[in-house]
Formats: C-alpha cells, structure tokens, sequence
C-alpha cells in the first residue's frame, strides 16, 4: 500500500501545474529578440514572453489555428473532429440552431447572457460565476484536461444539472430539445485570433475521451490508500479542501478562478458533488479536473489507476452515508379536503397530507444551506393552502441595521404557458410570487424600525420627527421613544413615494408580488393582497402556511381550476447565513396538480 502511494511523488509535484499548461509550454520554443524583448513562438506564431497561467488557453488555439491554416503540422496535435457520436458542426443543424436559439434566450441567456458570455441580468448574483461560451471551457467532461468536452457530455449537464452550483437541471426538456441548445451553445463558441473570429469548437483538436476502468470493489485496503494519498503533501487534496474534506484547508479562503473570481472548494461531507456523486462520476472528476478551476487533472500526476480508484473512494467516505438530494421535478398533489383549511401547521387537517421533498440549490457561494424543502398542499374548493417546512438551526426575525437579514421563503407560480425562466420569469411569461417574511410577521405585533435598535435616533435624527409628534410618549429620565408614524414623510422617501414596501404599517405576514425577469419585482395594490400566511420555528424547523381563495378577480393572479396542473416554484432566504434578495436557495419548476 506505501509503496504504490509512493510511487511517482515527483510526477504528482506537477500538480501544481495544469495538463492545460503542460501542452501548452511543450508547443513554445524560445526564438530570437526582437526590438530587445524576448519572444516565443508556437510553431511559427509569436507571442511576448512570458506566457502567463491566461494565455494558456490562447496558445492552444493559437497553436491549434496554425495548424487548420497549414502552417505547420504539429505531431501532437491530432486533426480535427469531434467524439464518437458527436454531430458535426454546421451540418443540417440551421433548424436545430434556430430553436435552440430560442430554448437558449428563454431558459440560459437570464445567467449566461444574450451572446453567451456569462453576462446575463443574474449573473451578479450567482457564485460561481456562470459560464462564457466563448471560452469554450467547460468544468464536466468525460475528456483530457485541455480537451472539448463530448456533445454527450453537454447533453447530460444540461439535464442533470451541476449540484453545488446555481446550474439547474433541465430533465424537463425533451432530448430533442437538449440537443438543439447543443447546437446553439456551440456557436457561441467563437473567439477572436490574430485578426480573426474563429469558432473554437471547428479548430480545436479531436477530443481523448477518458476510458473508465473497470471499478474495484471497496476495500479497507483501498480505502487506506486513499487516505494516504489525500493527505499527502504533494497531491495538496487537503491544501484546498482540508484535512476531514470540509473545504476548510488553509488555501480555501484564497482560491480563485481563472477570472479571478473567488471559488470555494467543496465540503466533502455533504455529499454534494459537481458533475454526479457516483463512484464514477468522481473517478472522472480526479482524471479530467476541472477547466477554469484550481481543481487540477490527476491524469498525469496518479497515472496509475488503482490510486485514483482509491482516491475517489476515500473523499465519497468523507460524507458517511449521507446521499445529496438531486434536483428532479416532482408533481405536488393538492390534497382535497372537506372542511374549513387551518393555518396552524399542527391542526390535525395536515396530518395525512403527502410530503413531497423539493431539492433546492444555492444561488450565491456558501457551503451551509437546506438542501430541500417540504411542501403539503390542500383544497377546499374554495381555499388553496400549502405547508412549507425547512432546517433553519437559528431564527433571524430583523432586516433594520445593514448587517440584519431575516428568514423567509416564497412560491412562485408561472403565469403562462409555456412558462418562463424558474428564477422569475421573463418579459415574456411573468410570474406570481408570494413572499412571506419573518421580519414582516413581527411587525404585526409592533412594527420594528430603526429606533428600536437606536433609541435616539427621533432626537439626533431631528429633521426626521413631525412637529406634532405626542410629547406624552416622553418619559421623564429617558430618552424619546418614537414609532415611525410619527415621522415626516417627505423626509422617508420610500414612504413618502407611496412604496408599500417601506410603509410603517403591515396588514400581513406576506405579500403578493409580480415579476417578468431579474429586477422587474413589483408589490401588487393593497386591494389585491389576498394572500394570508404565518410561520412557526421549532425546534431547528421553520413551518410556514399559506392561504388563498383558488380564484380571483386579479390578471395578475395565478388561479387555481380543479383537474388543471400549475408550475411552482419555491425559494429560501436563511437570514443567519445572509442571504437576501438575489442570494437564496431555489428550486426549480415543480407541477402542482389540483386533485378532484
């Protein structure tokens, strides 16, 4: 077992350096100076020395383009082409591209942006970043670090999502569907070389498709080995994702990508994993790396099978028995019920209702989060009420100093159909959401505002008090103990403008919002607030109820018919963890069926 972790130690130091890298330097040859500034060439191409961990990429393709341009033939890089199986660009794909266009612009373009550049309206609030298409740089594939990934591989991304992103699963597009987005995706691809645009996927090299090797069975032998290696000094698994695999090692709070946007490493013990949680899956990730990332390819650096094997078993035990929800799409049964619906999540009317648990998955970079919600739902005919239960181990009840976020959770419903973008909808197909909100709640009992937490501010803060404000609220010895309605409303804009949402007085615990894209949110009018909802904690639990009539005189409503079907949605704001407005958990469209 010593021996065969020992083996190689000088090869794995190369960790530090990508394959990516390793290509790349093997195509440069030192030339002569030229107006005093040392040069290098990739086969006839120059470039300033030195070549930086960011022009990698573009030596590739430099070297690659060269080549397609009959420069010269480099030995090592093998003619173009795609994997077995793969469609070949350009060929009878002008329909597939124009729908996959269209699937692109509708459910892609809110986080990765119109042109694919990872630009879209979301893409500030999403760690890590979302792709750039152009880059052609893809973290999950079943090839060589370097490589394109396989048509298959897009394929199975884009249906089963990326775990421990804010990549959703798409399961409920149909394949013929995922297969016109390929197409699309592929000409996004497109990158400017010399004083050329080149699409990327035409010139780069014929992909090595990673072979699999049988998979041993699982020994403490193996699993030993595996240990070994984790914590060796020179394959640095620790380094990064520390010694338990918490992601907590002591180059964690440094790691960047190569955007520069920090990254955090996984936590092991969740069992949560980028790019599937199978002995496999993991397998894969440990030979490949991941492109764009500080997670390297051990293909060179372990060459040997059995101590990947034995890698990818040791981190799978790191997480114990635990198995992550994976993100599906579940249907969601309104139960019908023949009496009077309570909104006391203890009332004996839930206690037969199906639980139905929806994974949901983390808009912005942190490790701790639920990880799925629990939703009943009844009907009375009349009434539409659904329970929503959720881990939050600390309640957070206030959102006054910058510092304050409080727990909350909403549903959303889509509008139309087909329905638009799971976080919000579109222009096209908006959506209704209903908010409830902890900080909301307890403003029903007294509204909290900033001098609950700064006593004096009505007397430092003068300009803001209303002449009239009642002097027999003074107490004689203390301090003025104001309450916001009280204040002069030209001096509280929000108020002042008329916003609900910064009105001093709150009628409910929850309010009734439209939306048609990122930034689009709206408060409906007082009149048509008819969404009733409260929520309990206990226990490490938070339970919320919402209540509705099923019909409504509102366009802007979703309404419920008895027998019809109606895509939802939820999201999470954990108040301890800071989440707050685009930063949340989410999941993404569930059908919810009205039961006869």
């Amino acid at each position: 077992m010593a021996s065969s972790a020992s083996k190689g130690r000088k090869r794995r130091k190369s960790i530090k350096r990508s394959n990516e890298e390793d290509f790349a330097h093997n195509l440069l040859l030192r030339i002569k100076k030229s107006d005093g500034g040392e040069f290098r060439t990739v086969k006839g191409i120059c470039l300033p020395s030195p070549i930086g961990k960011k022009d990698v990429s573009d030596v590739l393709l430099l070297g690659e383009y060269a080549m397609r341009k009959s420069i010269i033939l480099i030995a090592i890089v093998l003619l173009i082409g795609f994997g077995k199986g793969q469609k070949a660009l350009g060929k009878n794909n002008s329909a597939g591209s124009s729908s996959g266009q269209e699937s692109f612009k509708k459910n892609c373009a809110v986080c990765h942006g119109e042109k694919g550049l990872g630009d879209g309206l979301a893409a500030r609030f999403l760690f890590p970043k979302p792709r750039n298409f152009s880059d052609v740089m893809f973290k999950i594939r079943s090839t060589s670090s370097g490589d394109v990934p396989t048509e298959q591989d897009l394929f199975d991304t884009i249906k089963n999502g990326m775990p421990g992103s804010a990549m959703p699963s798409f399961s409920y597009l149909q394949d013929e569907e995922r297969w016109d987005l390929i197409e699309y995706i592929k000409t996004l691809g497109v990158k400017k070389i010399g004083r050329k645009k080149v699409n990327i996927w035409k010139i780069r090299r014929k992909p090595h498709v990673i072979k699999v090797p049988p998979q041993p069975g699982l020994t403490s032998e193996l699993l030993a080995m595996g240990k070994e290696l984790y914590l060796d000094k020179d394959i640095a698994c620790k380094e990064c994702h520390g010694e338990k695999g918490r992601g907590d090692g002591p180059k964690a709070s440094s790691l960047k990508d190569d955007w520069d946007y920090p990254t955090v490493p996984n936590d092991f013990t969740r069992g949560i994993y980028k790019g599937g949680g199978t002995v496999r899956d993991l397998y894969l990730r440990f030979t490949t790396g991941m492109a764009g990332t500080p997670m390297p390819s051990f293909e060179e650096s372990l060459p040997s099978d059995k101590d990947r094997w034995a890698l990818t078993y040791y981190v799978k035990s790191l997480a114990g028995k635990k198995v992550a929800k994976q993100l599906s799409q579940e249907k969601i049964v309104v139960k019908k019920v023949n009496k009077e619906i309570s909104m006391d999540p203890k009332d004996d009317i839930w206690k037969d209702v199906r639980v139905v648990e929806i994974p949901t998955m983390l808009l912005w970079q942190r490790q701790e989060a639920a990880e799925a919600v629990s939703i009943k739902a009844i009907q009375n005919s009349r009434k539409i009420a659904f329970l929503i239960e959720w881990e939050d181990s600390v309640v957070n009840s206030r959102s006054i100093r910058h510092e304050d976020f409080t727990d909350a959770v909403a549903v959303q419903f889509a509008l139309t159909k087909p329905r638009g973008h799971f976080s919000m909808g579109s222009k096209e197909d908006p959506v209704n959401i209903w908010q409830w909100r902890l900080d909301r709640q307890m403003d029903l009992e007294k509204f909290h505002d900033m001098e609950d937490v700064y006593p004096a501010m009505v007397r430092d803060d003068y300009q803001l008090a209303n002449p009239d404000y009642p002097k027999s609220l003074e107490k004689e010895g203390h301090l003025p103990i104001s309450s916001a309605q009280f204040h002069e409303k030209t001096y509280i804009t929000g108020w002042g403008a008329g916003n609900q949402f910064s009105t001093p007085t709150r009628p409910r615990a929850v309010e009734d919002l439209n939306a048609g894209g990122f930034s689009t949110l709206e408060i409906q009018e007082s009149g048509d607030q008819g969404v009733a909802g409260q929520g309990i904690w206990n226990n490490g639990n938070w339970q919320v109820v919402f209540m509705r009539s099923m019909k409504t005189a509102s366009a802007k409503d979703v309404q419920f018919e008895v027998g019809k079907q109606v895509s939802i949605a939820f999201a999470l704001w954990d108040g301890e963890r800071r989440d707050r407005d685009g930063q949340k958990a989410v999941s993404f469209w569930q059908i919810l069926e009205i039961e006869k």
